[in-house]
């Protein structure tokens, strides 16, 4: 009967000793690569557009006046053929040149009335001589509007226009066009109204102009519409300069 109490005390020693002397733990392994990343997730809703800008401060003056559009048709000097089209929307409020760049004199002379229209846009604000581009117009007309209307005189500038290529060549128009000057041709205004309530004007032109006599170097072709609103000024200065 010793003989088993004193195995099973032995067993209970062992056991003891076995569960009260556990080991430290070991240092960790090396981090596992990482996953792959998941599947995009879908595109979101469009978020709502954004209010429509407002013009900066000043532009409804300078442009609530009218424009003059430009369209030119013919082959550049590199004998590449092209189109061009724009809007002359801008005029200046400078006083000094009121009288050349927006204006409207009216004489009689017996029964006859003359009408001097002198009016130029420019293609965008004319702030300083980096934006001077512009096209004129100067355009004398008697008896206008009645069976024996004659045009006196008539005359188109457009200065520094640049005719830019989709290729980014590019050219610049610097002409005056008269009619019946050598060298223009068809120089024609179609569709001409007058408001003399409004000082409203309107009209299509068209005229073409060989090669010698442009900046193109080859045949072109000008076309247009005004539709502008010109000024009479109070009193006889004949402007400020």
């Amino acid at each position: 009967m010793k003989l088993p109490k004193l195995c099973l005390l032995a067993l209970m020693a062992v056991t003891l000793c076995l569960t009260s002397c556990t080991g430290e733990d070991g240092a960790d392994g090396i981090p596992g690569m990482d996953g792959a990343p998941g599947a995009t997730g879908a595109t979101g809703a469009t978020g709502d557009m954004g209010a429509t800008g407002e013009n900066g401060v000043g532009f409804d003056e300078l442009t609530k006046y009218g424009h003059i559009g430009l369209k030119l048709e013919g082959t550049r000097p590199d004998n590449v053929a092209f189109q061009d089209s724009t809007a002359f929307k801008f005029y200046s409020v400078s006083g000094e040149y009121m009288y050349y760049i927006n204006n409207l004199s009216i004489s009689e002379e017996g029964e006859d009335i003359t009408h001097d229209f002198d009016f130029q846009r420019f293609l965008s604000a004319p702030d300083d001589v980096y934006q001077s581009s512009y096209i004129y117009f100067d355009l004398v007309i008697t008896n206008l509007g009645e069976s024996d209307e004659v045009i006196d005189y008539l005359e188109i500038e457009i200065n520094g226009y640049t005719v830019l290529g989709q290729d980014n060549k590019y050219f610049v128009i610097d002409d005056i066009h008269r009619l019946g000057d050598i060298g223009v041709t068809d120089f024609v205004l179609t569709d001409l109204v007058f408001d003399d309530e409004t000082n409203h004007l309107t009209f299509s032109y068209s005229l073409n102009v060989d090669a010698e006599n442009n900046d193109s170097e080859n045949d072109l072709s000008i076309s247009g519409e005004v539709d502008v609103i010109v000024f009479e000024e109070i009193g006889s200065s004949g402007g400020g300069l």
